[in-house]
């Protein structure tokens, strides 16, 4: 019997299954910096590894084709283990944030099967086809892709920014839901990763959730969801409207308890 599983990944810096390795996704380099190691992806293997806190990866600029994307048994337990810990350089191709640069660095980072899909399906690349329907706004600095044809357990993933008060500051906010046949059985499994972005380094990092309080999934707020245009964090399947997550141009006032 197919039972319903929520895996929220990301959640108080907390990994909630355990990290196997299977095989690398990333070279070590020597780095500047004294409280990063620099690594760089590596677009030849589609597994990952997990890297020493405080890591610093560069993308080598080469995406793999869909069908190498990571399994999904890596993104359950090696994706988890690593985006909680390692920062990610995404160049910026012009003088002001891109989320399409954003999307394309973290990508080549975590090439789960869905993002890779829509990043060539926006590119344009007519050797790659798509069932996905894919919504590109560089005004809202809004990506998402849907796959509607698989009913209740539907694939999709969004990616959002929101800017900071700060000039140059914004929270990069990736929520990505899909079917797969996990350790605890078939069900859907929703992935949420923020990351704080600086136009003038071009990382980034991980949030801090000491600082900043992540929604849990709780059946009355159902899944996360971003809007391209609406800042505040929505919830889908019959959210509770009294727990709101509001955006305040730092983070999310919610009424919901840190207990």
């Amino acid at each position: 019997m197919i039972k319903r599983i929520i895996y929220l990944m990301f959640a108080a810096g907390i990994m909630l299954s355990a990290c196997k390795n299977n095989g690398n996704v990333a070279q070590t380099a020597s780095g500047e910096e004294e409280t990063e190691t620099v690594t760089t992806a590596s677009a030849e293997t589609a597994q990952s590894v997990s890297l020493a806190t405080d890591s610093l990866v560069k993308p080598k600029g080469i995406l793999p084709n869909p069908e190498d994307g990571l399994s999904g048994d890596a993104i359950e337990h090696e994706v988890s283990g690593n985006w909680q810990k390692i920062s990610i350089y995404a160049e910026q191709t012009g003088n002001d944030m891109s989320i399409m640069d954003v999307f394309t660095a973290i990508v080549e980072v975590y090439p789960a099967p869905q993002l890779l899909e829509a990043w060539y399906a926006l590119d344009d690349n007519t050797a790659h086809t798509s069932q996905g329907r894919f919504v590109y706004d560089e005004n809202s600095e809004f990506i998402s892709g849907e796959w509607p044809d698989a009913g209740e357990f539907a694939n999709n993933f969004a990616l959002k920014a929101w800017k900071l008060m700060a000039d140059g500051q914004w929270v990069i906010g990736l929520v990505y839901k899909r079917l797969w046949d996990g350790d605890d059985g078939i069900g859907v499994y929703q992935n949420l990763m923020f990351w704080t972005y600086d136009i003038s380094d071009q990382i980034l990092r991980p949030v801090d959730t000491e600082d900043r309080f992540l929604p849990d999934y709780t059946p009355e707020r159902g899944y996360v969801v971003f809007h391209k245009d609406n800042d505040n964090l929505d919830f889908e399947e019959g959210a509770d409207p009294d727990l709101f997550w509001k955006w305040n141009g730092y983070w999310f006032e919610s009424s919901a308890s840190r207990e």
